[in-house]
């Protein structure tokens, strides 16, 4: 069965309880898990049993000339042919009978089969402590019918990287944000093809539900004509949330992208839209706050704009700039807070100046959309993109003059995400179609160590050595420069930071 990573977030060091929390059920509590998960398998069992003798009653009307004519020649009398696609009631009854068979043991001093009884429980507790030195990496995974989060940890001294604990999701997931100093513990939001985000509590494990939620989901009522023409609902999305970005500097504040072509701004203190922004006329794909302006907010979208919010301000006009295809991901340079990085779904990337009108320049990365964008704080000049051409590509961008270091197959299918190491920049974790998450440290390719002046290293990720990325010769004429020309600002981006959003 294909696995897709579909997003990933880190979260640095010394942010996860060194010891975290178990979810303990109860008997009673277990047994009453069991009793309402069975009485839904038996609804979802009713109506596929009345789908299916709607269907067949439908079947025997328009055939069943031909049915008599069948049956004389006796071969579908002496099988019973005409009922091979019938379910039976013992058939259909297996899942749920086992899972009431569960609440008979739910306690392990009850079960006659476990004859250790409480043994290995100082082992546990060793496999599940997180040290000082441990990153968390949260990463989305789907499958055709399941989706969950696996949470792992990697330790940059001992080169340990496995899977900690995992989470199961009730949708497919989109994005990821953790909540930036979050003070109601260590909690990633998750956005997916539901409009409701999900807030999960990293610390517990073995959590069924998530700590809370944003927004409602979609009504299964029927909605009249006036209804499916608003696309305003009252409090949330009415579509799937397709990025999220957390308020460094206001860590109560959530901005969330969707497909309704909306972005909302969260106040998790109440759990409630403080603003919505709705100046794209299409889906919203990405948005990132600043590092340091609490109130200033990029997003991209399906409509091939970039605006730019002061978020004081709400309803007012932002500056915008129309790029030549639909917007993957936007970026904000941290070496120089006035510019950031927009990448689009014809492969190309580029760099942009919020005072200027056209980029500084365009650069043509990839044959395929530019899924994923990394600028290393520790080398301020190298750039990672990663691409729907199954390709992962290293830039130098020295002088607003990109060129390409190295480029390779990953043999990952669709690359579809790409995040830096918060305490280990050099530190790349990438997913895609094939073959999980993978990491890749920058400092292990000679290449790119010796452009950047880094300390090179032997291999210290798993899955990733310095042989399995090749050196490629720079290329020139996928670049263009743009002369730089004064951009006269909205005077809603010249207000006094007031300290709100």
């Amino acid at each position: 069965m294909k696995t897709v990573i579909t997003c990933l977030q880190w979260i640095r060091r010394g942010v996860a309880k060194a010891e975290p929390d178990k979810v303990v059920l109860s008997k009673e509590q277990l047994q009453s898990l069991i009793k309402c998960t069975k009485g839904q398998l038996d609804d979802l069992e009713k109506d596929e049993v009345d789908k299916s003798e709607d269907d067949e009653d439908m079947l025997t009307s328009d055939n069943e000339n031909g049915a008599q004519e069948e049956t004389e020649d006796g071969d579908l009398v002496q099988y019973d042919m005409n009922k091979y696609d019938q379910a039976t009631s013992s058939s259909s009854s297996g899942i749920t009978d086992t899972l009431a068979g569960l609440a008979i043991y739910a306690a392990d001093e009850d079960d006659p089969y476990i004859t250790l009884k409480d043994a290995g429980s100082d082992t546990e507790a060793d496999d599940i402590a997180i040290k000082s030195t441990d990153n968390i990496l949260v990463v989305g995974r789907a499958e055709e019918d399941y989706s969950n989060l696996e949470i792992y940890v990697y330790n940059e001294e001992g080169g340990v990287f496995y899977v900690h604990h995992d989470l199961l999701l009730s949708s497919y997931p989109l994005a990821l944000e953790w909540i930036q100093g979050s003070t109601s513990g260590n909690m990633i939001a998750v956005g997916s093809m539901s409009p409701v985000i999900e807030l999960w509590d990293l610390d517990l494990i073995d959590a069924i539900e998530p700590a809370f939620t944003l927004g409602q989901p979609k009504s299964k009522k029927k909605k009249t004509k006036t209804e499916k023409k608003e696309k305003k609902p009252k409090n949330g999305h009415a579509g799937a949330v397709l990025d999220l970005s957390s308020n460094r500097n206001f860590n109560h504040i959530l901005a969330s992208a969707s497909a309704d072509e909306t972005i909302a701004l969260w106040d998790l203190a109440t759990t409630q839209v403080a603003s919505t922004l709705r100046h794209h006329k299409d889906k919203v794909q990405t948005i990132e706050w600043h590092a340091n302006e609490g109130h200033t907010l990029l997003s991209g979208g399906f409509d091939k704009i970039v605006n730019l919010y002061d978020c004081r301000d709400p309803d007012a006009s932002c500056n915008s700039w129309n790029l030549n295809g639909e917007i993957e991901r936007v970026l904000w340079n941290p070496s120089n807070t006035n510019t950031f990085l927009a990448s689009t779904e014809d492969g190309f990337v580029y760099n942009l100046d919020v005072r200027l009108e056209k980029p500084v320049f365009t650069l043509k990365a990839h044959e395929k959309a530019v899924t994923g964008l990394a600028l290393t704080s520790e080398t301020h000049n190298c750039l990672t993109t990663v691409s729907a051409d199954h390709f992962v590509k290293i830039w130098d961008i020295t002088d607003d003059k990109p060129s390409l270091i190295i480029s390779k197959d990953m043999k990952m299918g669709i690359m579809n995400c790409l995040g830096n190491n918060p305490d280990a920049p050099t530190v790349l974790a990438m997913g895609g179609e094939n073959d999980g998450v993978r990491l890749l440290d920058l400092r292990t390719m000679p290449e790119v160590s010796k452009r950047f002046n880094l300390r090179t290293i032997t291999k210290s990720v798993p899955d990733v050595s310095s042989n399995s990325i090749v050196s490629m010769e720079e290329e020139g004429d996928n670049v263009e420069v743009m002369e730089r020309k004064p951009k006269k600002m909205n005077k809603s981006h010249q207000k006094e930071d007031t300290g709100t959003c």
